[in-house]
């Protein structure tokens, strides 16, 4: 099952600074991350947060002058609890472990010291699922040899929610087991384009400044799904034309990548 990209990068958001950041705090960050993609120089002091019926920015680009940016994330509805259950997995390790006899416990935290667990798990499965299922990874392997490597089921013997559980050892993992768990983005809902279009058909912005929107992915990507530029194509070109915007901006962050620039 492939790594999602942008599930590396919402790896490092949620388990970095970013993860206490107040929804304010974070917009703003995201929008520093696309002016430099842009290449929209800020000038120092300048940003204003507002709120509606203002955009969501107001600032000044230098050799510009004044800005206003209305933001809007394209991720699924889905897309912050199929995270938050990725990321919980390990959690869920030790909350199992800790049911256990301290016998049992004991022998798994030295056996697993150098284990790296690579598991393929439905996006749906929550905490209780994932906490089963470490339960159930678990007697799995205080029944193999301390020393065990390779596919820790079979085929047809894989708990519910799991279609792979892959044992591996590294010399340089001290501190195991680290467990990855990556996301399966091949059944992903669609990004919401539909929110480009709320945002065009809006007429009741206040503001002096020249408006752009800034229209992003942050975990799901653009690519990724079939014929979405497409579809966002059909969107900007049918409604940007009678808008308060004069461009509108579309980021990939889970790549880092400007796609595409739209222009009255």
């Amino acid at each position: 099952m492939p790594i999602h990209v942008g599930d590396m990068m919402a790896h490092q958001i949620s388990h970095g600074s970013e993860n206490d950041m107040t929804k304010v705090e974070m917009e703003l960050k995201y929008f520093e991350r696309m002016a430099s993609l842009a290449k929209m120089p800020l000038m120092p002091n300048t940003i204003k947060q507002k709120k509606p019926p203002a955009p969501d920015i107001e600032c000044s680009i230098q050799d510009v002058g004044p800005l206003a940016i209305e933001l809007v994330a394209l991720d699924s509805k889905n897309t912050q609890t199929r995270l938050n259950n990725m990321f919980r997995t390990s959690d869920c390790w030790e909350e199992a472990l800790k049911m256990r006899p301290l016998m049992e416990q004991e022998r798994l935290r030295v056996s697993c010291k150098n284990v790296f667990l690579r598991l393929e798990i439905s996006n749906e499965a929550g905490n209780r699922n994932r906490r089963e299922l470490m339960r159930s990874i678990q007697e799995e392997l205080l029944k193999r040899p301390d020393d065990f490597v390779g596919e820790l089921y079979d085929s047809e013997e894989f708990p519910d929610n799991c279609q792979g559980v892959t044992v591996i050892r590294y010399d340089d993992i001290t501190d195991g087991p680290q467990i990855s768990a990556p996301s399966d983005f091949e059944n992903l809902h669609p990004l919401q384009i539909e929110k480009i279009k709320e945002k065009l058909t809006k007429k009741t912005y206040e503001t002096s400044n020249p408006l752009d929107l800034f229209a992003y992915s942050i975990f799901d990507g653009i690519n990724i799904y079939v014929d979405r530029l497409v579809e966002i194509d059909a969107c900007v070109n049918e409604h940007l034309a009678d808008s308060r915007f004069r461009r509108v901006w579309v980021f990939d962050l889970a790549l880092g990548k400007l796609e595409k620039t739209y222009h009255r």
